[in-house]
């Protein structure tokens, strides 16, 4: 129970105060990056934040302390398919 608390209070990606616009938007992000034609990162982000309407710095913060763990794992999955 103890634990449970700790990863919470240190914003593990199973936080339930996190928005899940984000987890949405990292999975965009993710499937955008995976195309023949991807254009980079961070404009591919910069969109994002704009289509989705999300606040760009929490969700920059997120990406920082959470988010790079879930993308490179939604990249990995990508590239180990053949995509």
């Amino acid at each position: 129970m103890a634990g449970r608390r700790q990863a919470r209070a240190a914003g593990s990606a199973h936080d339930d105060s996190v928005d899940p616009a984000f987890r949405r938007a990292i999975l965009k992000i993710a499937l955008e990056l995976r195309k023949p034609d991807a254009r980079s990162y961070d404009s591919v982000v910069e969109e994002t934040i704009r289509v989705m309407r999300i606040d760009p710095k929490a969700f920059r913060r997120y990406l920082g302390e959470n988010g790079a763990r879930n993308m490179s794992l939604l990249l990995a999955t990508a590239r180990a398919a053949g995509l």
